[in-house]
């Protein structure tokens, strides 16, 4: 395990979100003090981190190819780009993603300044995902879809040294094409890529809206609940590695020096850990050159 390799606009890496848009999806969670549909947040936290992708490759004079990025939802029995892609390319550059926003919309945002004044003011947002709910959970058909696309990744760089793909998948419950059997076969294959610097990088972030306790990035087993669906989330979900150290321990409460070895998924998450856990998933601007 590496997971070390610098980010160049020569030696990129690709991020790729995975989104169950079943139609559990539709059920209601809080979000920013509304309450709204799973999807609907989803989309925005998912809106919120592309456009911190961008923002990190952005440098004087243009961009910096740093990601390549793809966006997965599923559902019904379909398996789809949610980003405005060409053909079966399905990944976009920062500066095709920052050129390419499916709507540009103007929003309110209100700030509390140091003296307890409220200042609104409003902002240009880009929208690339939309949100979506409906039908079954093709969740087998998603991991292979994203098997199928980070092997042509890493086909292409073979020999360089990159930093692995990572793989963020959000959903909010089991897979209706497969039983664990299938969706754990799926998992080990598409964790099974690698570039010179390590394997591809599975994270599953289970969203709930029910208000149970949340478990996030697990060092065992013994952390979860007595449910299936939990411990198969547990074993197809990668180690973290050192790199997400601290991040990691300070979201779990612990020190950084005392951060055990854990695995890179969230189970009974709400909208604000998902939004933690996709940062620290992607929190490589370190490595960045």
């Amino acid at each position: 395990m590496s997971y070390l390799a610098r980010i160049t606009q020569h030696t990129p890496t690709a991020v790729v979100l995975l989104v169950d848009q079943s139609g559990s999806m539709s059920e209601p969670v809080s979000w920013n003090g509304q309450t709204v549909a799973k999807a609907q947040a989803v989309a925005a936290a998912i809106n919120t981190l592309l456009a911190e992708l961008i923002a990190r490759s952005r440098r004087d004079g243009g961009f910096q190819t740093y990601y390549d990025i793809a966006v997965i939802g599923y559902s019904g029995s379909e398996v789809r780009s949610l980003l405005p892609s060409v053909g079966d390319e399905w990944f976009l550059t920062p500066e095709e993603l920052a050129d390419n926003p499916v709507e540009r919309r103007d929003v309110q945002r209100v700030r509390t300044l140091p003296d307890g004044r409220q200042v609104a003011t409003v902002m240009r947002e880009n929208v690339w995902v939309r949100p979506s709910a409906e039908w079954n959970t093709p969740m087998v058909a998603a991991f292979t879809e994203a098997h199928r696309l980070l092997k042509r990744w890493c086909a292409r760089h073979k020999g360089r040294p990159c930093y692995p793909p990572t793989v963020i998948h959000i959903t909010d419950g089991e897979a209706t094409d497969g039983g664990p059997e299938r969706v754990a076969a799926a998992a080990r294959k598409l964790r099974a890529l690698s570039t010179a610097d390590g394997n591809v990088l599975l994270i599953n972030l289970h969203i709930s809206g029910a208000g149970s306790e949340p478990v996030l990035f697990p060092a065992s087993v013994d952390e979860l609940p007595e449910d299936r669906y939990a411990r198969l989330l547990f074993d197809i979900s990668s180690p973290m590695p050192a790199l997400y150290r601290d991040e990691i321990a300070l979201l779990r409460g612990g020190s950084a020096a005392g951060a055990e070895t854990v695995r890179g998924m969230g189970y009974n998450a709400n909208m604000t850990d998902l939004v933690r856990m996709m940062n620290i998933g992607t929190a490589t601007s370190n490595l960045l050159l």
